[in-house]
């Protein structure tokens, strides 16, 4: 991660990320950070990062250590079929009091980007789906309010994922 505006230490700064390692660092530093909601519009690519062990465990940790806690995913038709992400989807049938899963609509499913936002605050944002690059910040209001109200109006026209609700027994 290189910060492109500030100091790698400033919660305020952008970071400019390339590769899983960068966007995976991120992630998990916005995770250790959240405290009530985590929103997530992955690709494909970003199961990579997502799926990592500590990644997962710090979503399981903040849905487990909060009853308020929450995660949202908006995925892609495909995905949720998907074996790379299995920590994330196991995550979500044993959790499913605090994380739900929809479905991008038809009309949006060829939607190109992917993001992470945390508690409205925090952001990783990435506007290829295929190219592990984007920026990422710890505290920048601005930013991660837009791509939540973005978030918004995609789930609106969203539904259920019904590969997701299943439950293992």
């Amino acid at each position: 991660m290189t910060p492109a505006d500030k100091t790698d230490d400033d919660p305020h700064a952008t970071l400019t990320l390339h590769g899983a390692a960068d966007c995976g660092a991120a992630a998990l530093r916005l995770l250790e950070g959240a405290r009530r909601r985590v929103r997530i519009l992955p690709q494909r690519v970003d199961l990579r990062y997502l799926t990592d062990d500590a990644v997962v465990a710090a979503l399981r940790a903040l849905l487990v250590g909060s009853r308020r806690a929450r995660l949202e995913m908006l995925l892609p038709p495909e995905l949720a079929r998907d074996d790379l992400g299995r920590p994330l989807w196991d995550l979500a049938r044993r959790l499913t009091s605090a994380v739900t899963v929809h479905r991008l609509a038809d009309e949006d499913a060829q939607f190109g980007e992917a993001w992470l936002t945390v508690d409205q605050r925090g952001y990783l944002y990435r506007p290829q789906a295929e190219r592990l690059s984007g920026q990422a910040s710890l505290d920048q209001l601005p930013q991660t309010r837009e791509l939540d109200q973005r978030f918004e109006a995609l789930w609106l026209a969203s539904a259920p994922d019904p590969d997701l609700r299943r439950l293992s027994l």
